[in-house]
């Protein structure tokens, strides 16, 4: 908590996302999200997959949760439980619930969409989202960790993905778009007058790699400037300097985690997406 109080100090995070990993495997996540809260960090954020989220959802709103991303790659137990590698379908859909619930909202789905596995399910999802009022992002598959030897055959550009959703007739306006997000957003509307927004997050066939504002630091003491590449920061040193020398070294740190962003190509090295909290 020291490490991220001078972070905060010296850079004025604007956002923290818990992710993993699972961040809810954690028992003490709600009094984390509590320390993380009086650091004065104005927005915070959670990203899971919902399958130990419905018991936990009013406690993490009451620590100063404000927003939650959920996981949901499909609505068919057997393929969600093949993506998931056993995951419970019925779970996630709870957890879903609970969050919408607690006023944990919006909340976001995240689907990242595999040829032959899930792409068949792009509108069902849709009309999840506008029949729930969740939000929902369509992720390409990176080339990355795991992913990295099956890419070619599972992947699928969001190029494709809006060619498919575009013939169901539904109204889609564009939304005003920030280079410092991810997710290119569009506000959709059906027939019946139901309204949601729907993203689509490029990594792969369009980088936002110099936009992009986000680092990743590990329960471990790591700074991460990038998913995509294996370079990282170890941040324990400062432990042991005191708050002005810290402070001298911490901006160095960031400045080469930031360097990265700016050679935006994927690297093999990466062994898995958990390891950097993808």
């Amino acid at each position: 908590m020291r490490l991220l109080g001078l972070l905060h100090r010296e850079f004025e995070i604007r956002r923290v996302r818990f992710t993993g990993g699972e961040p809810l495997l954690r028992r003490d996540l709600p009094e984390l999200i509590g320390e993380v809260r009086a650091l004065g960090i104005p927005e915070l954020a959670l990203t899971t997959n919902a399958q130990l989220l419905a018991p936990c959802a009013v406690a993490l709103k009451e620590a100063g949760l404000q927003r939650i991303n959920i996981s949901l790659d499909s609505l068919r137990s057997e393929v969600f439980a093949r993506i998931t590698r056993g995951g419970i379908l019925g779970r996630t859909l709870a957890g879903i619930q609970a969050a919408r619930l607690a006023g944990l909202g919006p909340v976001k789905l995240n689907v990242v969409v595999l040829r032959g596995v899930n792409d068949a399910e792009l509108g069902d999802l849709l009309r999840f989202a506008l029949q729930t009022g969740c939000h929902l992002r369509f992720l390409e598959l990176m080339p990355v960790g795991e992913a990295a030897a099956g890419f070619a055959d599972g992947f699928v550009s969001v190029a494709e993905m809006r060619e498919q959703l575009g013939e169901l007739g539904y109204g889609w306006q564009p939304l005003p778009w920030d280079s410092s997000e991810t997710s290119r957003d569009f506000l959709v509307r059906d027939a019946d007058g139901r309204e949601t927004v729907c993203g689509f997050i490029t990594p792969t066939s369009e980088p936002f790699c110099t936009g992009c504002r986000r680092l990743r630091f590990t329960s471990d003491g790591w700074l991460h400037g990038c998913l995509a590449r294996f370079g990282r920061q170890d941040l324990k040193p400062l432990l042991g300097l005191d708050e002005e020398a810290a402070a001298h070294q911490i901006r160095g740190v960031v400045r080469t985690a930031f360097a990265q962003k700016q050679c935006p190509r994927f690297e093999q090295t990466v062994a898995s997406m958990a390891d950097v909290g993808g």
